[in-house]
């Protein structure tokens, strides 16, 4: 397949709250677990806010743009069969049969697991990081991998399955890598040898060379944002605008043994930094962080943007809006 250039469908089948408040009303909590602990009609909720957030219009328009792959987090609970929460594999066949009718490729992202690999809302559980300290939990994020693997193996639609979304990076490589050699091995023995395996980096894009190494069809997932990080925060603007274009090098030395993927990224950056800036000025300073981003990533296999759309939020993170407002190109092709 040619160079990803991608989109996250985020917010749809994991909930974050900051990219759905209004769903969140009277919760106390920012994660899908409170929103199921708290919620009477929950079912109902989830129902009405499934179909209308992303909808098939919104495959077409994905595809209209040149984009040609999807990135579709899906939590652990997707079957159904783990209280409190609601299935929605449902909604993943309706999402798989989208893509397949609008010639996009899905790359399966399991974004939550059991005891949250990671203690953020898109883990499923804030403040909870636990997933690593029970070997029933590790049991069971493998078994919902191959079942979800079984289901759509042969789907026209499945370019590739994400282990696992943004582990700690607290976890110790020698047990990360002894889960996704687990996982590899499951996936393996289920998916056609085309399908991709891809394994997030845990935050150490560096360390994964030996593990790597001799296996087939696999690639490394990096997340690369400016937003979090105290560095990005005390750099000036012009400071945030250069960065991607001089300190992305390691994605060209990784690619030498692996072919790599950002599998998030965005244009959100402290808001502090546009203050001075008019609208025009917050206009140009946008575009030239999308365009020095989208050059320095061009050098790895692919990128998806975090994310195709929020309900609310500074437009540093919503890929359509992005575009409207030509702060982000029109087309990919």
């Amino acid at each position: 397949m040619s160079q990803i250039r991608a989109v996250n469908l985020g917010g749809w089948l994991v909930l974050e709250r900051w990219m759905r408040e209004s769903l969140f009303e009277g919760v106390n909590g920012y994660d899908e677990t409170q929103f199921c602990l708290q919620v009477p009609d929950k079912a109902a909720k989830l129902e009405a806010h499934r179909s209308t957030f992303i909808t098939e219009e919104d495959f077409k328009w994905i595809a209209d743009h040149g984009l040609n792959t999807v990135r579709l987090p899906y939590p652990y609970w997707v079957f159904g069969d783990v209280e409190p929460y609601v299935g929605c594999i449902l909604w993943v066949d309706q999402a798989m049969a989208w893509a397949e009718k609008y010639h996009l490729q899905v790359l399966l992202d399991l974004h939550t697991a059991p005891g949250c690999q990671n203690g953020f809302d898109n883990g499923g559980q804030l403040g909870v990081l636990t997933w690593h300290t029970d070997p029933k939990n590790l049991d069971q994020t493998i078994e919902v991998l191959v079942k979800v693997a079984q289901r759509y193996k042969h789907h026209k639609a499945l370019w590739g399955m994400q282990v696992l979304n943004e582990p700690h990076w607290t976890l110790p490589i020698p047990f990360m890598e002894a889960f996704y050699e687990r996982a590899y091995k499951a996936l393996r023995d289920v998916l056609l040898p085309s399908t991709e395996i891809v394994f997030h980096d845990a935050f150490r894009n560096t360390a994964w060379e030996s593990f790597l190494t001799g296996k087939s069809n696999v690639i490394l997932d990096m997340h690369l944002y400016q937003a979090f990080d105290d560095k990005f925060k005390k750099a000036s603007l012009v400071d945030n605008v250069e960065y991607a274009l001089h300190h992305y090098e390691f994605i060209q030395e990784v690619s030498k043994y692996v072919r790599v993927i950002v599998g998030e990224w965005s244009l959100g950056i402290d808001p502090k930094m546009f203050k001075p800036l008019d609208d025009f000025g917050k206009h140009l300073a946008h575009r030239a962080l999308a365009t020095s981003q989208l050059l320095a990533f061009e050098k790895a296999y692919g990128w998806v943007f975090w994310n195709y759309k929020i309900e609310s939020y500074p437009s540093g993170w919503n890929f359509r809006r992005l575009v409207d407002e030509t702060i982000l190109p029109n087309d990919y092709r």
